[in-house]
């Protein structure tokens, strides 16, 4: 009975022994016949496993020559973006490996040190019997995507190349400015240089920051803000600048708690208000005011202006916040028409700390009244019963 009840079970071991391999070979054969390269690797950085297309990206071979072999051994990078300083780090066993999922696009070099095509390399942490481990995907970018890239490139190396001569440029302007007895034509012609030298370096700034946002959404680093000191603060140091500036509904502002970055919350309501008082009316006031909450995660400020043009069509609205959509296609001595920047800035700005910004427009009777509307995350439910109770909830 024993001998039988043992050959019984060494048969069923054997039979799930060669279920599993069955198994794992097929799941073998799926992974090689994916486009992705991946491999797995320990704390070390050394290869567990791979498939076909990382062997014959990292060596050109099988998968049994990139096994055991370290992520150094095999592979080299050149990041192309924000996350350069995380990606190479995949890659230094002296580093702990990623706590989160990221992804960075990057040249893979050859051994000899020769570039491929922009790639995206993926990583996720894997936790397998009480070990750590870190899946790792590599993949050619679409033709869309590579463009992305190759523009987002092309504007940060364009911006930085193009600091230095304006800086020189401005500096110059600058001291000119202060020569003496200079005829009022030069005079006037040297205050118009400066005045577009001006609006050149905000707009190089504006696409700077542009740029980095699109490709580093970290850029803009949230905590939990009351934002009823932010406000005051930032009406405060605006006030000058903007006399016709007036601040409403700020009797809760203090209990009020928004996800936000401080600093890009600054900036994006100095680029509605530089956009108000250039396509606005300036004898007209300038409105920001805490409107309530959307009955969800988010309390909702607005900003309005008035102007005396009739209000634009919709699909114009829509476009207003797009980079380099001009509103007025004129220019007059005192309103210069802008870069189209500002309204993009502004949205990128707060969609970073996952807000909303959208536009409204209402005719009035001496014009038309332009709001922009802007959605920020409230911290957790216990700020939303504030929002609430004090201020009134999803205006028209």
């Amino acid at each position: 009975m024993n001998s039988s009840a043992s050959s019984s079970s060494s048969s069923s071991d054997s039979e799930l022994i060669a279920q599993l391999r069955q198994s794992l070979g097929m799941l073998q054969v799926a992974f090689d016949a994916a486009s992705e390269a991946m491999v797995i690797v320990d704390v070390d950085r050394r290869i567990h496993w791979a498939n076909q297309a990382s062997a014959e990206l990292f060596v050109g071979g099988v998968p049994i020559q990139v096994v055991n072999q370290t992520l150094a051994d095999v592979l080299k990078l050149r990041p192309l973006d924000a996350h350069a300083k995380t990606a190479l780090q995949l890659l230094d066993p002296q580093m702990p490996l990623p706590r989160t999922s990221g992804e960075s696009r990057c040249h893979v070099l050859s051994r000899d040190g020769d570039g491929s095509q922009v790639q995206l390399l993926r990583w996720r942490p894997v936790e397998l019997i009480q070990s750590s481990f870190l899946l790792l995907s590599l993949r050619d970018l679409s033709p869309e995507e590579r463009a992305l890239v190759q523009q987002q490139r092309f504007m940060t190396d364009l911006t930085h190349e193009l600091r230095t001569p304006l800086a020189i440029v401005s500096g110059n302007l600058q001291r000119m400015a202060r020569l003496k007895n200079l005829p009022n034509p030069v005079s006037s012609r040297l205050t118009m240089a400066r005045e577009e030298m001006a609006r050149i370096q905000k707009l190089l700034g504006h696409l700077s920051l542009l740029t980095r946002l699109e490709v580093d959404p970290d850029l803009v680093c949230c905590g939990d803000h009351p934002l009823g000191p932010l406000l005051q603060r930032w009406y405060d140091a605006s006030l000058e600048l903007a006399p016709n500036l007036t601040l409403q509904g700020l009797e809760c502002g203090d209990d009020v708690v928004v996800q936000t970055d401080p600093r890009a919350l600054m900036l994006a309501l100095d680029q509605l208000l530089d956009n108000a008082r250039q396509h606005g009316d300036r004898s007209m006031p300038i409105e920001l005011s805490l409107a309530g909450g959307d009955g969800l995660d988010h309390c909702i400020l607005e900003f309005t202006s008035q102007s005396l043009d009739a209000p634009v069509a919709s699909k114009d609205l829509e476009r207003w916040s797009s980079p380099f959509f001009r509103g007025k296609p004129d220019r007059d001595g005192d309103k210069v028409e802008g870069p189209g920047l500002g309204l993009a800035l502004a949205r990128e700005l707060v969609s970073g700390c996952g807000g909303m910004l959208t536009l409204h427009q209402q005719p009035t009777s001496q014009g038309t009244s332009t709001i922009v509307r802007l959605l920020l995350r409230l911290r957790a439910s216990k700020a939303s019963g504030a929002v609430a109770a004090v201020v009134r909830t999803d205006p028209a």
